[in-house]
């Protein structure tokens, strides 16, 4: 990890870099900090990290960047870095929970959170050891499901769809995330792009050049 300048986008479980060409992640567990000399701007869902990372001098925090007036003040630092990055979308960031936030004029006009798959999956496998199956993304949403595992798959992936389809009325819908190709054919006129974080958190960082 040499490059002169980083950005990191830190979850729960890992460390995601950008180096303004390519991305990827390393595990947070253990992950040992002296290994990154370069500047690293990063956002942070992890507590233990981001005070980690306080006495840190080339790991710079984004947060002391962004305007939160636009926001509310409980939003992710990862969801306001993603509606950073666009003008006028409907992002739909499909990871560990399934964000949707609407953006319009550059400003962010609200949003809303459901569980992520893997969530909604084990929640029907703690209801019964019957209902652990996995979800058919392939499933006709305009038929009624006739099967346990087409029932289970309809109820995690209809309600969602439905809502996205109403909401979707900006030029632009957006999907990024672990299963951002699993909703695209729901939403065949979304695009994917999984950068959308690091591009929200360069132009964070330009606003304040």
């Amino acid at each position: 990890m040499t490059q002169s300048r980083l950005f990191c986008d830190i979850g729960n479980t890992h460390f995601y870099f950008f180096d303004g060409q390519d991305s990827y992640k390393v595990k947070a567990e253990g992950f040992d900090l002296s290994t990154v000399q370069s500047e690293v701007y990063y956002i942070s869902v992890n507590d233990y990290w981001e005070k980690q990372l306080e006495d840190e001098v080339n790991w710079i925090n984004l947060r002391v960047m962004i305007d939160f007036d636009k926001y509310y003040e409980s939003m992710g630092i990862d969801r306001i870095a993603c509606c950073e990055a666009v003008e006028d979308a409907l992002i739909i960031d499909a990871g560990s929970a399934i964000t949707v936030d609407k953006v319009k004029d550059g400003k962010h006009l609200g949003g809303y959170i459901y569980p992520g798959f893997n969530a909604m999956a084990k929640c029907f496998k703690d209801i019964s050891p019957r209902l652990e199956v996995s979800f058919n993304f392939d499933i006709d949403l305009a038929t009624m499901p006739k099967n346990t595992r087409d029932a289970l798959s309809y109820g995690a992936i209809s309600p969602l769809i439905s809502q996205i389809r109403k909401d979707s009325d900006t030029k632009t819908v957006i999907i990024t995330g672990g299963d951002a190709e699993r909703l695209l054919p729901f939403i065949p006129r979304a695009l994917i792009d999984h950068e959308l974080v690091f591009k929200g958190m360069k132009k964070i960082l330009q606003g304040k050049a």
